[in-house]
């Protein structure tokens, strides 16, 4: 552990400033806590490291600062004594499962949405304009690492993509609630293959749900409609 006297210890030290004020891109965002440390740092990712006590990483830049400058840089309650500085990676991943969101708002949705693709296999996820955005503290927490597992793309044109699938034959699967298969009636695409999710309110954008090979939608009981981060689940895990 490095001596107090060469920590930060002010709030207003012009590098903690810097940080309390980053906005997340990603070429740069903060990650909290050792688990999240350990992927970016795993993924080649980890730029560097705020730490309270114990040890950093090989070849990464680490700075100590008092539990106070810590918890100015968090944006968690309860910060665990590590905040990293980390960038999205470079993945070659083939297209295979693909995963197109139009407009979903809500940071815990991106993060839970991510988290499940990472988990059955999608390689791919391009978010519309609109969408929260997937380096936000509140998405890379739901997300649980899978950012560092995914290629990510933010700010895309879903329209000029799934035209583009279409015309390469890329089944384009949209989730819908009306005038759509039931999902039990949906046969297992081939892939490549791309599953579009829209907003939590409004849904896919009438232009993109024309421009999909299929809509489906899950079958249900008393409500209406799902969570777009429990749909997203159940639609994923079914194809």
């Amino acid at each position: 552990m490095t001596n107090t006297k060469d920590r930060i210890t002010s709030r207003s030290n012009p590098y903690v400033k810097e940080l309390c004020a980053l906005k997340p891109s990603p070429e740069r965002f903060l990650i909290e806590g050792r688990h999240l440390c350990d992927m970016a740092y795993q993924s080649g990712c980890l730029d560097e490291v705020l730490l309270v006590e114990g040890e950093g990483y090989e070849g990464v830049k680490a700075t100590y600062v008092s539990p106070d400058v810590l918890g100015k840089v968090a944006t968690s309650k309860t910060p665990s004594g590590i905040i990293g500085v980390a960038k999205a990676p470079t993945l070659h991943l083939p297209l295979g499962k693909i995963l197109l969101l139009d407009r979903v708002q809500d940071p815990g949705n991106v993060g839970t949405l991510l988290r499940t693709a990472s988990s059955f296999g999608y390689t791919h996820v391009y978010l519309s304009k609109g969408c929260a955005s997937p380096f936000g503290s509140k998405a890379i927490a739901g997300s649980q690492g899978a950012i560092f597992t995914l290629n990510v793309h933010v700010d895309e044109d879903l329209l000029a993509l799934a035209s583009s699938y279409r015309e390469k034959g890329i089944p384009v699967i949209a989730s819908a609630l009306r005038e759509a298969t039931p999902l039990r009636e949906l046969p297992r695409p081939n892939l490549p293959f791309a599953l579009v999710l829209g907003n939590e309110g409004q849904g896919i954008r009438e232009k993109l749900l024309a421009l999909s090979s299929v809509r489906v939608k899950i079958e249900m009981g008393t409500m209406e409609s799902l969570n777009v981060g429990v749909a997203g689940g159940i639609l994923m895990y079914s194809l």
